[in-house]
């Protein structure tokens, strides 16, 4: 197998690497669209209480 590949997947370092990865990626992806959803559920509250 090719030695990088063997780090990656053969060694609890390369599974850290990788968690870690993930885990980054998610938090790029996961924290824009929390808040893109916060601004829709209180635009509407506000619209709400604006009446």
């Amino acid at each position: 197998m090719h030695p990088v590949l063997v780090e990656l997947l053969a060694r609890p370092v390369g599974w850290l690497t990788i968690g870690g990865t993930l885990i980054m990626i998610g938090l790029a992806a996961g924290v824009p669209l929390f808040i893109r959803h916060r601004e829709k559920v209180e635009a509407a509250e506000a619209e709400r209480n604006k009446r």
